[in-house]
């Protein structure tokens, strides 16, 4: 078989050569590539956290004693979550925001650890207000967090501290029993008795709700050590990676085929296009 390498000139031949070497290094850092994000990315991940001391570095090196799953709720947690007897949400829906479609599903999935009240109550800078994980069924503040990641059994609750050093919950409304009544026989009720009934039922709540970069940043609202996650998990958590996306873009774009009303169902094309 002839040869048509031989025949090249040398330089040529160098061409070809560094090409096909080029192409021999691209192909294997992409092979490499692959291996580190499927095998090695929530090792290396891990990197990324601000190690402030040397225990938290031999836990991020050996894993021991933090959970390397989701600290957010997921599959079974999210159902376990609708079984809360939140007042809100007997009105609202497992699924209380949808006007947002870029953040709801954050904001819903929130939803089933995090108390209504917790979000939609600004404490005002005269406020004595702490956040505490309280189980969901006996009232009692968790002294640890167990179970699976994220499903503790538990709401977070924003507790108002009084002067006279008693505290309420934000999430008990002294109305309950008139919001029992209301839920049982609106029905019934014409338009003014329920525009009535839901200004009483929401004068409490704040216009403009606690948004995700107040929760989810050093010094927030929240300080996730006293809300018992590790050091390592309190620190990505105020990283605020969820936060950050939410409020850099503006738009978020799915692929049409998604959309059962697009006329060009299975292009990959923006709605503008």
């Amino acid at each position: 078989m002839h040869n048509h390498h031989a025949d090249m000139s040398p330089f040529k031949r160098l061409l070809v050569d560094l090409l096909m070497a080029s192409i021999f290094i691209l192909l294997a850092a992409f092979a490499l590539w692959l291996i580190w994000i499927t095998f090695f990315r929530a090792t290396f991940d891990s990197g990324l956290i601000t190690v402030n001391n040397q225990t938290e570095l031999e836990q991020i090196a050996t894993g021991a004693g933090v959970s390397r799953e989701h600290f957010h709720n997921i599959d079974q947690a999210v159902l376990e979550g609708a079984e809360s007897t939140s007042l809100c949400l007997k009105c609202h829906g497992n699924y209380p925001h949808s006007k947002a479609p870029d953040v709801r599903a954050f904001l819903n999935a929130h939803a089933f650890f995090t108390a209504c009240e917790t979000c939609h109550i600004k404490p005002a800078e005269s406020d004595n207000i702490v956040y505490k994980w309280l189980d969901k069924k006996t009232g009692a503040e968790l002294n640890k967090l167990e179970g699976n990641p994220g499903s503790y059994g538990a709401m977070i609750v924003s507790i108002k501290i009084e002067e006279d050093g008693t505290s309420r919950r934000l999430d008990e409304s002294a109305d309950r029993q008139f919001i029992e009544e209301y839920l049982a026989l609106r029905a019934t009720f014409n338009a003014d008795q329920q525009a009535e009934a839901k200004f009483r039922i929401h004068k409490d709540i704040s216009q403009k709700p606690i948004f995700c970069d107040e929760c989810h940043m050093q010094n927030g609202l929240l300080d996730f050590r006293s809300l018992l996650y590790p050091p390592v998990i309190a620190n990505r958590l105020e990283t605020g990676e969820v936060a950050t996306m939410i409020t850099r873009y503006n738009e978020f774009y799915l692929p049409t085929m998604f959309d059962p009303t697009s006329k060009t169902r299975g292009h990959n094309n923006r709605p503008d296009e």
